[in-house]
């Protein structure tokens, strides 16, 4: 399926749940419009302990949208996001299980960035039925590169 097939298909499933961004593609569809649109962001929304514990996508920036301990909002959100997107920029939003993501995107669409996409399952998705991550959905059960520090 081609970039712009993908990004159709996620404007849609996004359309029929009432989100406000882009769209909601599979890590597999990120994975594709990353190898083969050469402007695409992949913007990793998790706090700096998760990326140092869980692993990361290589080639990826760095906002957390929750900065740790406590999870609190991170006031420097906007910020540090136009250091490393503008609102016209492809950007697909990933963080442990796609719920950051989802708001970081919503909050993004608010603010004019009009090509905000949340990888839907995150990095790690769901746990399985013995409570691990990785197993069920997301972008290491679907078998992507992915590395630890």
């Amino acid at each position: 399926m081609n970039t712009e097939a993908i990004l159709q298909k996620a404007q849609e499933r996004a359309k029929a749940a009432g989100k406000r961004h882009a769209g909601d593609m599979t890590p597999e569809e990120a994975h594709a419009v990353l190898r083969d649109h050469p402007k695409a962001i992949l913007i990793d929304v998790r706090s700096q302990p998760e990326l140092d514990f869980s692993g990361f996508v290589e080639g990826c920036c760095h906002v957390p949208w929750q900065q740790y301990p406590g999870m609190t909002p991170n006031v420097d959100f906007d910020a540090e996001l136009r250091k490393k997107a503008q609102p016209d920029d492809l950007l697909l939003l990933l963080c442990r299980t796609g719920g950051r993501s989802l708001a970081a995107a919503e909050h993004l669409a608010d603010l004019g960035y009009g090509h905000c996409y949340n990888i839907l399952g995150g990095l790690e998705g769901k746990h399985d039925t013995h409570g691990q991550r990785g197993k069920v959905e997301g972008w290491k059960a679907s078998g992507l590169p992915w590395k630890h520090k």
